[in-house]
């Protein structure tokens, strides 16, 4: 057989690109670079951005741990330390966080930020501490604290004295108005720190990391504690009557005394002694007396309170004042003067004094066992007033007719005159 040869041919792969394996390469490089970036920028857990500070105190890097760590000790330490507070020449320490100015931990937390990523630092970052502020315990603290600084003002007043016997009789008489008996105080400044500026002012030292701040002090103006009397400056007018000493009429006399006192007629008003004094019953404290009714004595509740209103009407009449209405007794009696008097009787007859000045008008009285007497303040400046009584013109019975004319002179100059008329049908 002859030689023969057989040839097996076998499937050759084609050759591999070179640039595929170089991209394969490539794209492994960048994602391990990649991963390594990863690693290196951004951190496993949160932190407080880097190159932050509050309150001074460098808290950048910090995880939630240690950042309420730092805030809670040395931020707290820096933000409540002690505040010098200057005022005047004094000075008075304060700790603002045990008075009631303190850090707030979880807002200024808040306030910081966080961050996962590891940037390259940049610039100062200052956070600004949150604060809370119980405003009462501050306010009553710094009240306490500032106390020695503290001068309260003294108010003005006006003091008048219970009147006592200047003007009295029966017969022509003058009164020139004066300061008798008015006591008159301007007051005096004082001096105080106003506690909410205070407390404002030291709010704002913590936040700004101040040792020291300035509290400026006010004057402080004074008050009034008789702003009802302003303008009352003299004793207008005044007149005293006289009595028996111990009878029942002079407790009712006390009475209505007690009643009036210190009533105050601001200027334009009217004042009306009935309306004053009120009913004279029991329950008021007025008792049964002798008075006379219908021309006949007889006993009721309140007897003797004429003799209040006539004093009073002497008061008002040497005071210049316009008396709108007032009676005479019917029966003259000696302990008054004749046509200067007034009797008194509930809802009947009363004894109005209108006030014609400028200035309200005070009325007091002052009692003794046998004597009454009535002083207005107010103010009437340099007057004068003049009574004259006439001589008594005979009247059966033993009545008599009576004139009294008042003159009334204001800086020098007759402002006015008024006469009284009355014609007593017999003698009490």
């Amino acid at each position: 057989m002859a030689n023969e040869r057989w040839t097996a041919t076998a499937a050759v792969p084609p050759p591999r690109r070179p640039g595929r394996r170089w991209a394969l390469g490539i794209g492994i490089a960048v994602l391990v670079l990649l991963v390594g970036v990863g690693v290196l920028l951004v951190r496993p857990g949160s932190v407080v951005p880097a190159n932050t500070f509050v309150a001074g105190v460098p808290v950048g890097g910090l995880n939630d741990q240690q950042v309420r760590a730092a805030l809670d000790g040395p931020v707290r330490d820096k933000v409540e330390q002690p505040v010098s507070l200057v005022v005047g020449t004094q000075t008075f320490t304060a700790r603002p966080g045990a008075i009631g100015v303190r850090l707030d931990v979880d807002a200024t937390r808040r306030d910081l930020g966080a961050t996962r990523l590891r940037l390259p630092g940049g610039g100062r970052h200052d956070v600004a501490p949150s604060l809370t502020v119980d405003d009462a315990t501050v306010s009553a603290a710094l009240t306490k604290l500032l106390a020695p600084v503290n001068q309260p003002a003294r108010n003005a007043s006006v003091t008048l004295a219970a009147p006592r016997t200047v003007l009295d009789g029966k017969g022509d008489l003058a009164y020139q108005a004066s300061d008798r008996g008015v006591t008159l105080d301007k007051g005096e400044p004082g001096r105080g720190v106003d506690v909410s500026d205070a407390a404002r002012l030291l709010s704002e030292a913590v936040l700004a990391g101040k040792t020291e701040m300035s509290v400026p002090v006010r004057t402080l103006a004074p008050g009034d504690d008789t702003p009802k009397l302003a303008g009352v400056d003299q004793l207008i007018g005044t007149f005293t009557t006289y009595h028996p000493c111990c009878a029942p009429r002079v407790t009712n006399i006390h009475r209505i005394a007690e009643l009036v006192d210190g009533t105050v007629v601001p200027a334009g008003a009217t004042f009306s002694l009935n309306d004053t004094a009120g009913e004279r019953t029991r329950a008021a404290g007025f008792v049964p007396a002798p008075a006379i009714v219908d021309g006949e004595l007889e006993d009721q509740f309140g007897g003797g309170v004429s003799q209040f209103s006539t004093t009073l009407f002497n008061a008002a009449w040497f005071a210049g004042l316009d008396i709108q209405k007032h009676q005479p007794h019917s029966l003259y009696i000696s302990r008054y003067p004749p046509g200067r008097e007034a009797t008194l009787d509930w809802r009947s007859i009363d004894n109005v004094i209108h006030n014609d000045t400028s200035a309200p008008f005070v009325i007091r009285a002052r009692t003794t066992d046998t004597s009454v007497t009535v002083g207005i303040y107010g103010h009437t400046g340099d007057r004068e007033v003049a009574s004259v009584t006439g001589a008594r013109q005979p009247r059966d019975n033993g009545g008599f007719r009576i004139t009294v004319k008042r003159t009334i002179t204001q800086d020098g100059t007759v402002t006015g005159t008024n006469t009284l008329n009355w014609t007593y049908r017999g003698l009490d």
